[in-house]
């Protein structure tokens, strides 16, 4: 609370030596967002977000359905380690959105090329922070649990199964959290070079293209805040579900 509090001074005494607004007049605005459409795009921020986020959850779902069973593959096996990880380590420092001219390139012959060249930017910045910390978690399995299942004549099905994937499970925990979050970064930058003409970066983009409506802007970056720790609160929760012996 007092952290909120000394936010808020600091905002109110930046906004009175500049032209930024106050807080109470974008908490203002940002409300009358939620439900009435802006005048140039004819949707409501509600509307944006629902947009924005529905690409987030589809692209990090799929991007999530191949990194953890390749993150834990890779961290159990040394084959599957020796076949995948060389190509992940190539491909993981490029940037997500440095992938987006060629994305338009690969999906130009199909049907609304921009929608999935902006899953696809997603399922880049979802795939690799989940599959390194799945990775991770998977092949610091302590030795002891995978040799002492082998004294007991454990298959590497029942290893894998038994002892590899709920060793894991705090690294899929992680991985998740963290490749949603930067998911949820690249949609927001990739409507803002190319957009379906909906979602919180084109509105933002918009915004500042009809004349700087700074009250807007900071409506738009709010609402990216708010989804962000929504999203991260409720993953955490979770968590505290699914591995309760943490």
């Amino acid at each position: 609370m007092l952290g909120l509090v000394l936010f808020l001074l600091c905002w109110y005494f930046i906004s009175f030596l500049t032209h930024f607004p106050y807080p109470h007049l974008v908490l203002l605005r940002f409300l009358e967002l939620l439900i009435i459409p802006e005048s140039v795009l004819g949707k409501t921020l509600l509307q944006h977000t629902a947009a924005s986020l529905c690409r987030v959850l589809v692209a990090s779902a799929f991007a999530f359905s191949f990194a953890i069973p390749l993150g834990i593959l890779s961290g159990w096996s040394r084959k599957f380690r020796s076949l995948f990880l060389p190509i992940i380590d190539s491909l993981r420092p490029i940037p997500p959105l440095a992938w987006i001219p060629l994305a338009y390139i690969i999906f130009a012959r199909i049907p609304n090329t921009i929608l999935i060249s902006q899953l696809f930017i997603v399922f880049i910045g979802a795939f690799f922070p989940c599959f390194i910390s799945v990775f991770d978690s998977a092949r610091n399995t302590p030795k002891e649990f995978i040799e002492m299942a082998r004294v007991f004549n454990a298959d590497n099905k029942t290893i894998l199964l038994d002892i590899i994937l709920p060793h894991s499970l705090q690294g899929i925990s992680t991985g998740i959290r963290v490749g949603l979050a930067v998911g949820w970064m690249c949609i927001i930058a990739a409507e803002m070079i190319a957009t379906t003409g909906e979602g919180l970066g084109y509105f933002i983009l918009v915004m500042y293209e009809v004349g700087g409506r700074v009250t807007e802007i900071v409506s738009g970056i709010a609402m990216i805040g708010i989804v962000g720790y929504a999203l991260n609160n409720l993953l955490l929760s979770f968590e505290k579900v699914i591995i309760r012996w943490r």
